[in-house]
């Protein structure tokens, strides 16, 4: 039995990348230079890039990062390193599961807050209600 030929997922070349994606070929080939551990683009025998699907909505991050959030380069790069690097990933992991936490206790005391503040009205309210009977 003749089994199936792998299936060779669709690849683009820069050009097209650049009309789709609305960016320059420069600046595909900067990203592609400064985020070279986040966006490996295969190259055919003469040079060529090959970008894949994934490639281009990686390209889309980037500028998305960077021109349209206004990030600094160096703090975009950081960021989509750690994506690959499994210590830099548990390290903003650890960072991001602090910043829940004291959310969390930052919730928590903001509802204690309104349910105090919640009392006092309340209380305030049957105040005045007694205060405006004794009127009569």
């Amino acid at each position: 039995m003749n089994s199936p030929a792998p299936v060779e997922p669709k690849t683009y070349s820069i050009g097209y990348v650049a009309e789709i994606t609305g960016l320059p070929v420069s600046t595909i080939r900067f990203y592609e230079r400064e985020f070279k551990h986040y966006l490996e683009v295969p190259k055919t025998p003469g040079g060529h890039r090959r970008f894949r699907q994934d490639d281009i909505e990686k390209l889309k991050h980037i500028h998305a990062l960077v021109h349209e959030q206004g990030r600094p380069l160096k703090e975009v790069k950081e960021a989509l390193v750690s994506t690959s690097d499994p210590v830099l990933l548990r390290r903003d992991v650890d960072l991001l599961l602090d910043v829940f936490e004291n959310l969390v206790q930052e919730n928590f005391k903001l509802k204690q807050a309104v349910e105090d503040l919640s009392g006092r009205v309340l209380a305030l309210e049957e105040e005045r209600k007694r205060k405006r009977f004794k009127l009569f």
